[in-house]
């Protein structure tokens, strides 16, 4: 018996993704290469070129016909096999993804680089593991320890905060919900600026405070940022 490895992000999602990259990017950019890098909390993949005009970031996740810059590229990859329905990359992708039960990737467009960006996963080596008591608190795990000391006359931190406090409802969203209904398409402009400062300030709390990247992680508003909604409320109609 051999044991089957799994890699954190799916296998099948990074090899269309790789593919994809190499049908889509614009070649003639030739002093450009794609680019794969790994960092803590997510896997960037980004291509030189754009968007054809008829995809987006967001509707690039519903069906849609194929449009491959390079054609002749194209058609060798799927004579090879390693191509298989024109157009149904990205729903390859998020359904690997799925399978898994890891999130799906964002997609966005900027500096005349595609990029496809997927979150890592939580999870820990045995050869890393320690006590908890022990472990060093991530930004995320800062929020069991500090909530008890916010105070009850609890301000938001930043005019950022208050902006992500008002944009959500009292009910558990997903971050990419949160950044949906406040307009944004890059996530890591808006951990940075939005989501870690309400984090820390204890105005969010996780569904999964033990497992800060569970797959299925969502977050909603605690009773002091929903106190202070009604408060300000209250100040509005004086």
């Amino acid at each position: 018996m051999e044991r089957e490895e799994q890699l954190e992000v799916p296998y099948h999602a990074l090899r269309e993704a790789l593919i994809n990259a190499l049908c889509h990017r614009h070649w003639e950019r030739y002093n450009l290469t794609i680019s794969l890098a790994i960092y803590d909390d997510r896997i960037e993949i980004a291509s030189p070129g754009t968007f054809p005009p008829q995809i987006t970031p967001e509707n690039i996740k519903e069906p849609h016909e194929s449009y491959p810059h390079n054609l002749k590229v194209a058609e060798a990859l799927y004579r090879m096999t390693y191509l298989e329905n024109w157009g149904s990359g990205a729903k390859r992708i998020m359904d690997a993804c799925q399978a898994q039960g890891v999130e799906s990737p964002t997609w966005s467009s900027d500096g005349g680089f595609v990029t496809i960006t997927f979150m890592r996963p939580y999870f820990a080596s045995d050869t890393t593991k320690i006590d908890k008591e022990d472990k060093k608190a991530t930004k995320e795990d800062k929020y069991r320890s500090t909530t008890d000391q916010v105070p009850l006359n609890y301000r938001p931190s930043t005019a950022q905060v208050q902006e992500m406090i008002l944009s959500m409802s009292d009910d558990y969203m997903a971050m990419n919900e949160i950044m949906s209904n406040m307009g944004f398409k890059h996530r890591t402009s808006f951990r940075k600026n939005y989501f870690l400062p309400a984090l820390e300030d204890g105005a969010i709390e996780p569904m999964y405070p033990e497992q800060p990247n569970h797959p299925k992680q969502k977050y909603r508003l605690t009773e002091l940022a929903k106190e202070w909604i009604k408060d300000n409320s209250d100040h509005s109609k004086e």
